[in-house]
Formats: structure tokens, C-alpha cells, sequence
């Protein structure tokens, strides 16, 4: 998995110590080492810091400047990568994405605190800065948005004050690739969960996204392509949570975040496990492996019940969320007990909790 962050500080005062670090950590979650620039410059009022960092084969620095610019890069052509250009003579860094939006890039901007950015190819990492250095959030309105919609909106509420790089340019790729992959149940889906929360750097109400692991791990273990779409893709909230939040917004605008998103989504997991993959906007998604999730949440010894319990019992868990404990544990207990069918609103639920504890850690 390949990645790139960095930082510029141009408030004349020092970085501070663990920003450097949280941004690698991120970066190093299944690679072995970063790549890294960094350069220092006086100014009036002090230094201005220039910090690049990218890893995993996908990234790239520059070992030297071309026309006065330095570039880090994450993607293995120019056609589908998102990048940093660091312009020593203006001193400007430029941030941008190409290619059909599989390669993500946040930026959080320091104006609140001091000149300058960071940026990252994962939200986390910028998310944890964010809330070290308290800056205000739109939260409240972010959980609503996400329980209405089923996923984080690419620059909306949820992420703030984190913003998304819009693309550049987009093409539609040559479509090659298997377009139904079998595959096995794993049998550590609440450690995948976790894992999937990790990478995305968000939360996410489409379970079969634990399908979609499964069947790109067992594509690169077959040594073959997939070819998977994002054509209607179909909210995995139900018709409860819709109740709770009446939807906003067009259904064309709704199609149109939802398919970033999901590209989003595709190209983290694909990268992740280390398969090839084609994204086609004509093409519905492959279809998933079958599995049972909502029996799962109902067994407490299962690994998805047992993490959902410790999940839903833990304060610390609904740390600034707007939703309530107590309700939310009455939700599971039902669902456990039979009363009604719960699943797929404790499955958002869990990840959107799972999401705030990495933040918060």
C-alpha cells in the first residue's frame, strides 16, 4: 500500500514533535519504510518547514528538483495519482489528484493556528492533528450526514475541517478484469472491520465492503484482474435511519458523492491488498460474497458480536458524537434478543464508533 503526506509551516515558529510521526504512522500501517524530504528556510520571522513523505512501491519522491519544483507522487503513472509539487523558488506547495479519483489526498489547513498545511493520502492521520489542536468541527451535522447517506461525503461534514482534493481530470479506463470473484468467509471479520476503518480512514455504513476484501485477496492469490463498477450503487442504510434524517440534496448530487466515494473506496482496498483493478462508472459493483452479518452482531461469542458489545459498552467511543449511549445499547440488545431486525443500523453505527476511538487514540 503506497501513500504520501507531509507538512509546510510558514509561521516562522518549529513543527511540533509528534506531527511527523502521527503522518508516518499512518503511512508505515503495511509498509516497511518511508521515503522523505525535508528542508528548512529562513525567513523573517523564523524558519519555514517543507516536510514530504510518501511509502510503499505505488509512491515516489524525487531525488532531485526539476525546474526549481520537487514532486512526490503516489501512483505509478501520471494518469492516476494524486501528488505534491514543492516550488523552491516561490516557496508554494501544490496539491493535486489525476486519473478517474481511485488515489485519495486530504489537507487540513493551519490558518486557524499558524500559516501553512498538512495533507495526507488517509484523513486519520490530519483528523488526529485536527482534534489535538481543537480546532472546530462540524460533527453533529457530519453524523447526521453520514447515518442519512451510509457514507463519509469526499469534503463534507463529517471529515471537517478536513478537505478532499478535487480531481483534476478524469477518463474512463480500458475495462479488462474478472467481474465475479469467488471467495471464502475470513475468519477474522471483526479484525477486517477494524482494518477497514484503519485504511479508509473513515467510517462506513456498506458491509459487503468485508466482501469486497475477501474477493480482492483472493484475486491476488489467483493472480488475476478485477474489473469492478460503481453504476447505481445502493445505499446500505435502511429505511429506519432515512426515517431518523430526511435525505438532503438531489438524487443526482447524492449518485454523484456516493460514486466518488466509492471509488474512493475500491482504490484504497485494491492498493491495500495489492491487486489489480479497473473501475468502470457503466458497470454495477461485482457481486459480493454472501454472508451473515446481522447473526453475526446477534452472537455475543462471534468476533463481529463480541466487538460490536465492547464497542457499544465503551464511553469513550461516543466521545463528541451526537447520539446516545443508552439507545444505542438498547438497539443492540433488541437486535440480540430477536425483538427486531437491527443489523444494518448497528453495523453503521459500529464503524462510525470504531472511526471516532482511532481518532481519538
Amino acid at each position: 500500500m503506497s501513500g504520501i503526506a507531509g507538512i509546510l509551516k510558514r509561521d516562522g515558529g518549529p513543527v511540533p514533535e509528534n506531527w511527523p510521526s502521527i503522518l508516518e504512522q499512518t503511512l508505515l500501517m503495511s509498509s516497511s519504510r518511508t521515503y522523505r524530504f525535508e528542508d528548512s528556510i529562513p525567513i523573517q520571522n523564523g524558519s519555514l518547514h517543507i516536510l514530504l513523505l510518501g511509502s510503499g512501491s505505488g509512491s515516489r519522491i524525487g531525488s532531485g528538483t526539476k525546474d526549481g519544483v520537487r514532486e512526490i507522487c503516489d501512483g505509478e503513472d501520471w494518469d492516476e495519482c494524486a501528488y505534491a509539487h514543492w516550488h523552491e523558488e516561490t516557496l508554494q506547495l501544490e496539491l493535486g489528484r489525476r486519473g478517474t479519483g481511485r488515489k485519495p489526498l486530504y489537507w487540513l489547513d493551519l490558518d486557524e493556528v499558524g500559516d501553512g498545511l498538512l495533507f495526507s493520502s488517509n484523513p486519520m492521520p490530519l483528523l488526529k492533528i485536527a482534534e489535538e489542536l481543537d480546532l472546530p468541527t462540524e460533527l453533529q451535522q457530519g453524523v447526521a450526514e453520514y447515518l442519512q447517506l451510509g457514507y463519509a461525503v469526499e469534503g463534507g461534514a463529517l471529515l471537517s475541517p478536513i478537505c478532499s482534493m478535487p480531481i483534476e481530470e478524469k477518463f474512463q479506463e480500458i475495462c479488462t478484469g474478472a467481474r465475479a470473484v469467488e471467495a471464502g468467509i475470513a475468519s477474522t471479520p471483526a479484525e477486517d472491520l477494524k482494518t477497514l476503518v484503519t485504511i479508509l480512514g473513515k467510517p462506513f455504513a456498506d458491509y459487503t465492503l468485508l466482501s469486497k476484501l475477501w474477493q480482492y485477496r483472493s484475486a491476488k492469490d489467483k493472480g488475476i484482474a478485477v474489473l469492478d463498477g460503481t453504476l447505481n450503487p445502493t445505499d446500505s442504510v435502511s429505511p429506519f435511519l432515512e426515517r431518523v434524517v430526511q435525505p438532503s440534496g438531489t438524487a443526482l448530487l447524492h449518485k454523484a458523492h456516493r460514486a466518488a466515494a466509492k471509488r474512493i473506496e475500491l482504490g484504497v482496498l485494491a492498493e491495500y491488498v495489492g491487486v489489480q483493478l479497473h473501475v468502470s462508472e457503466d458497470m454495477e459493483p461485482i457481486p459480493p460474497v454472501s454472508f451473515p452479518m446481522s447473526s453475526w452482531l446477534k452472537n455475543p461469542v462471534s468476533s463481529l458480536g463480541e466487538l460490536a458489545e465492547k464497542t457499544f459498552e465503551c464511553p469513550e467511543a461516543f466521545c463528541g458524537l451526537p447520539i446516545e449511549q443508552d439507545a444505542c445499547r438498547a438497539l443492540l440488545n433488541s437486535h440480540q434478543r430477536g425483538d427486531e431486525e437491527h443489523g444494518e443500523q448497528i453495523f453503521a453505527l459500529l464503524t462510525l464508533l470504531l472511526w471516532r476511538l482511532q481518532v481519538l487514540a
